[in-house]
């Protein structure tokens, strides 16, 4: 394991995550954040959403994962199964879990009643990715060194419950990763950009 690596699970362990404690309609979620080595360094894998009316995150760039289903033990437990299910890396199996980011809660107004809980993993095998395609359009592994470069990001000034609030867009080639991703991509790399 990588010096990178150890760094970052020590930082994630060193940290008290902020956990969002919600009742009643709201429907608890997770992500998993994938890291892998390669030649120049580690990048990072995303997912595009096929654009559906049904799924309020239409369109958008996002990291695997979904909501908690009944069966699920833990919120860890609901993003590993998504993960497999998404683009069929069991993360159990090829990688391993680093620890937990801070509880989201989205912007977007039809995905209000989530509360969203990312894990953050590595890969220590090659991995063949077989995406769903009734969730997944395309996936992309992004440098992370192209993320760390404060030239594509931009911070944008949006309004929430009267107030403003900085929401984070970050660019790679065609793709734009903003919203709750962008939020938190941005989470990640304020405690871990200098590691990149």
């Amino acid at each position: 394991m990588s010096d990178t690596i150890e760094k970052l699970q020590e930082l994630l362990l060193n940290r008290s995550s902020n956990e969002i404690i919600r009742e009643g309609d709201f429907v608890h979620a997770s992500v998993l954040m994938i890291l892998k080595q390669c030649d120049l360094g580690f990048s990072l894998l995303f997912i595009k959403r096929p654009e559906s009316e049904w799924d309020p995150f239409s369109g958008h760039m996002a990291f695997p994962g979904g909501k908690m289903d009944s069966f699920d033990k833990s919120k860890l437990d609901t993003a590993i199964r998504e993960t497999k299910e998404e683009v069929g890396i069991n993360i159990n199996k090829s990688g391993k879990i680093l620890g937990t980011l801070d509880d989201v809660n989205p912007n977007n107004p039809r995905a209000r009643n989530y509360v969203v809980t990312p894990y953050l993993s590595v890969l220590n095998e090659e991995v063949t990715i077989i995406p769903d395609v009734k969730e997944v359009e395309r996936t992309v592994w992004v440098p992370m060194r192209h993320l760390v470069d404060y030239r594509n990001k931009e911070i944008r000034i949006r309004e929430r419950d009267g107030g403003e609030i900085e929401d984070y867009a970050y660019n790679y080639e065609q793709y734009l990763i903003w919203g709750m991703t962008g939020r938190i991509l941005h989470q990640f790399l304020s405690i871990s950009a200098h590691l990149f």
